[in-house]
């Protein structure tokens, strides 16, 4: 029997004692605090401006479904972003064209892709008459960094976007493996906890949006573990963690679509470059926990196969809202998670951001525990972790690919 979500709370002073002297050597500190509740006040503040950067990543997804979007009815997609403006850094012809037709999409296309669009600008309270002035502001910011014309935003505010990948998942699966070699890994892992599973809004730049709104890698490490003979399908769990709201709801409607026996199907499209092995996990991809289902209609060039899951696997996930950067789950002693997994996160946050981040994830992990990350910076040290080094995981032939880290709960 699935366990309830685990409470949310702040991260309390008494939580980050240690976190002080990990900032020691470095550049960026902690606020001096006087007391318990200045620090409740100070971390409530961060939490909201760290949420705030999440409209920031939604806007630029938006940005790239009206200039590359296939999922509405438009004039040809442009080649870069930077083509979207001119030498004076005003929209172009064709992108103020392809923005007219988005917005005519908005009014009048029932997908859910859509209708995620129409959450997020009720969300930000756009009116109808706000609209074209709203689209064609996002688009200019973003058509004017991919130029260069106008400096990003510092990591302290840079937006955090939903968008996922498969081969990152890819190389999750390949660190587990080398850790079960080396006898690393648990033994035995019934909790797991994904932070910033994301979900693909406009999908990979070289993919766009042919594939419906998705989330991949809750699936991806449930099977992991399972294809390993780390986990068993009737006791494993698994806890997906976002502050992004249309994540949390995606995922939660999910879950509940699966208790009433609706299977969440994955659409899996493979472009060309990968490399073998690369290509033997998207071909397995879903044996373990899915059935093979009917693909949509792919681009030129691109191999889609799509696998729909067992609803009794999506059943077995609970979904929490939570920042890990200033939030933390009250996990009960015993029940702490075996695995935590936190891929293409950390670099959204600066040094005190990911320093915090690790604290709320060692408070989480059961002794012996381990996490699975990247972006993390190598100056950061905290003694609640055993550092076990990186695993390289290619997956083309140029052996570009990802590096990930792995740290074992002391």
């Amino acid at each position: 029997m699935l366990a309830g979500s685990n409470p949310v709370r702040f991260l309390r002073a008494t939580d980050v004692q240690a976190v002080t002297a990990a900032l020691a050597a470095g550049p960026e500190k902690l606020p001096e605090f006087t007391d318990a509740t200045d620090w409740d006040n100070w971390i409530r503040e961060r939490d909201t401006v760290i949420r705030g950067r999440i409209d920031h990543g939604i806007e630029d997804s938006l940005s790239e479904l009206i200039l590359f979007g296939t999922s509405f009815p438009a004039p040809p997609k442009l080649a870069a972003a930077a083509d979207a403006v001119n030498a004076a850094g005003d929209l172009t012809a064709n992108a103020r064209a392809r923005l007219d037709a988005f917005i005519q999409a908005v009014d009048q296309l029932d997908s859910e892709r859509f209708r995620i669009v129409l959450e997020f600008l009720r969300r930000q309270r756009i009116t109808q008459d706000e609209l074209p002035a709203f689209l064609s502001g996002i688009v200019r910011r973003f058509a004017l960094e991919e130029a260069g014309l106008k400096k990003k935003q510092a990591r302290a505010d840079v937006g955090v976007s939903p968008e996922t990948s498969l081969l990152i998942n890819y190389a999750i699966e390949e660190t587990l493996r080398a850790l079960k070699s080396s006898r690393a890994l648990p033994a035995h892992i019934q909790r797991i906890a994904v932070i910033g599973p994301g979900l693909d809004l406009a999908g990979d730049p070289d993919v766009n949006d042919f594939c419906p709104p998705q989330s991949i890698q809750p699936f991806a490490v449930l099977e992991a573990v399972l294809r390993l003979g780390a986990a068993t399908p009737t006791e494993v769990q698994l806890t997906a963690v976002d502050f992004n709201p249309l994540v949390v709801s995606h995922l939660r409607t999910s879950v509940v679509k699966a208790q009433g026996g609706h299977s969440y199907v994955l659409q899996l499209p493979h472009p060309a470059g990968w490399n073998a092995t690369a290509i033997s996990y998207w071909q397995h991809f879903g044996d373990t926990i899915g059935a093979p289902a009917a693909p949509l209609a792919a681009p030129s060039g691109i191999e889609l196969r799509a696998v729909a899951m067992k609803p009794q696997i999506t059943a077995r996930m609970t979904v929490d809202d939570l920042n890990i950067v200033t939030q933390t789950l009250e996990t009960i002693p015993g029940q702490e998670f075996d695995l935590v997994v936190a891929t293409n996160l950390f670099a959204y946050y600066t040094r005190v951001e990911q320093t915090l981040a690790l604290t709320s994830i060692a408070r989480m992990l059961a002794s012996g525990g381990i996490l699975i990350s990247n972006g993390i910076s190598s100056s950061i040290k905290l003694s609640e972790f055993e550092d076990l080094g990186a695993h390289h995981v290619s997956y083309s032939d140029s052996d570009s690919g990802d590096d990930l880290v792995t740290y074992k709960r002391r």
